[in-house]
């Protein structure tokens, strides 16, 4: 058989092989991307219902507030307004006041542990360095909590401030695996590491797309705090023991704490929805590759038989 013969055999057989493994790894993600929606839309509830009930007790308090200081209940108030003054002292406060003079901002940066997954990380990390550099026109310090190696080695390598580091979530994180990533992020900014936290990761929007998001964590400003909002919730009757303030020192950081854990959640959900369209154009790919081949080799054995059978004819006539 001829040397182009057998070359042809080997790159149909190698590719067979590469599209069977890259198979294999469209179902591996699409059973875990399964698994984190499932859990992505469990917990989404529960965050709602956490978000809902801090905004129904915080607008409950600041209307209280107001009125004893016979302040007009309006939007105008409720934005001047110090929470330090309504709750006291303490980590309540702090989660949910914006400092006044903002030197540095942190940016917990969720990305992937490995590549083959299509423009999942390549995205994230353009759209960081995008917002780096608006930060340093700003003038603002900027501090990276990396969650995910991609990113972690190449911020490190680009020289960027990486003040934590961590690759230890699995496919299908669990809260104890995000806990300590939190508590670090939370303590941080208690401690003036920054005095504004955003995470930044890939929205899951369905299997086919995603959209990148920044969203603030800290301090905690995505409470429904308003005039029509706390004017209603002053209708409901609240029974808070011991008081409202051990109460919100208890659920701010609760909150906090959710909302980190569904966004690393949701990274992960658009992490494997990447894999898996990834790995399916690869499978796709490999399988066209494959036709090609074969009908290449059907060609060249084709002409083979052709040269073979005119030698052959060849070779008769002589002997006439």
């Amino acid at each position: 058989m001829p040397a182009s013969l057998l070359e042809l055999k080997k790159k149909i057989a190698s590719v067979n092989q590469t599209g069977k493994i890259t198979e294999a790894m469209r179902m591996v993600s699409a059973s875990k991307l399964n698994q984190t929606e499932k859990h992505d839309k469990g917990y989404s509830v529960y965050n709602d219902h956490i978000r809902e009930t801090l905004s129904r007790i915080v607008s409950s308090q600041v209307v209280d507030h107001l009125r004893e200081e016979n302040a007009t209940v309006d939007e105008k108030n409720i934005a001047k307004l110090d929470y330090a003054n309504v709750f006291g002292l303490g980590i309540t406060s702090d989660l949910i006041q914006t400092r006044k003079n903002i030197k540095s901002t942190g940016y917990l940066v969720i990305t992937g542990n490995r590549g083959l997954v299509g423009s999942y990380n390549s995205s994230v990390i353009k759209n960081m360095m995008g917002l780096f550099e608006d930060s340093k026109a700003e003038n603002k310090d900027v501090k990276i909590l990396a969650v995910g190696s991609v990113g972690a080695q190449f911020f490190k390598k680009n020289n960027l401030n990486v003040v934590y580091e961590n690759d230890n979530i699995t496919d299908v994180p669990t809260f104890a695996e995000v806990l300590p990533i939190v508590s670090t992020a939370i303590k941080m900014y208690m401690n003036g590491v920054y005095d504004e936290l955003y995470v930044c990761y890939t929205h899951h929007v369905n299997s086919l797309s995603s959209a990148f998001r920044v969203e603030k964590m800290l301090p905690i400003v995505d409470l429904d705090i308003g005039v029509k909002e706390a004017e209603a919730h002053q209708e409901l009757e609240y029974d808070i023991k011991p008081d409202i303030n051990t109460v919100l020192t208890s659920l701010l950081p609760q909150y906090a704490r959710s909302t980190i854990y569904g966004a690393i959640l949701d990274a992960k959900t658009a992490e494997h929805a990447s894999s898996m369209t990834a790995m399916q154009s690869a499978t796709d790919n490999a399988k066209d590759l494959v036709s090609n081949l074969t009908t290449k080799l059907n060609r060249a054995r084709q002409a083979q038989i052709t040269t073979e059978i005119t030698e052959i004819i060849g070779g008769a006539n002589a002997l006439e």
